[in-house]
């Protein structure tokens, strides 16, 4: 005597079963899992929302300054700049600027500028004042 067991036989629909797909939005959806039976059926695993792009070797451009800054510390310089030199410099024996960087000197300094004769004299001021302020630093550590 065989006692049978209440089984029902699952057949999946032959309709293609509809696919949402996740639209982009600031907070993920939480995840949808397709199961026709409790736990039987294989979840599906959601597409990214964002795919990235592989990354491009870029180009490093390195600036002039940055370039001399290099090849100080390869040379047997005890210094990274010239300051003995720098803190000699005077307006007289320094050549002048192009006139292109006095124009953008001029607009960077705006009104300020007009306090002095010229621009030239301005960034001489600003340079006195900040060598000023440096040493004296120097004097009170």
């Amino acid at each position: 005597m065989f006692l049978k067991k209440n089984v029902t036989n699952f057949k999946p629909s032959s309709k293609p079963a509809a696919v949402s797909r996740p639209t982009p939005t600031a907070t993920p959806n939480p995840p949808t899992s397709s199961t026709s039976s409790a736990g039987h059926a294989p979840t599906q695993k959601q597409e990214p929302l964002f795919i990235t792009v592989p990354p491009r070797p870029q180009r490093v451009l390195h600036s002039e300054a940055y370039i001399k800054y290099i090849e100080g510390l390869q040379a047997d310089n005890k210094y990274i700049s010239p300051w003995e030199k720098n803190l000699c410099a005077t307006q007289e024996n320094v050549p002048a600027p192009d006139s292109e960087k006095l124009q953008n000197a001029t607009v960077w300094l705006g009104r300020k500028a007009d306090q002095h004769d010229n621009v030239v004299a301005a960034l001489w001021s600003l340079r006195n004042k900040l060598l000023r302020d440096t040493l004296s630093l120097q004097k009170i550590l």
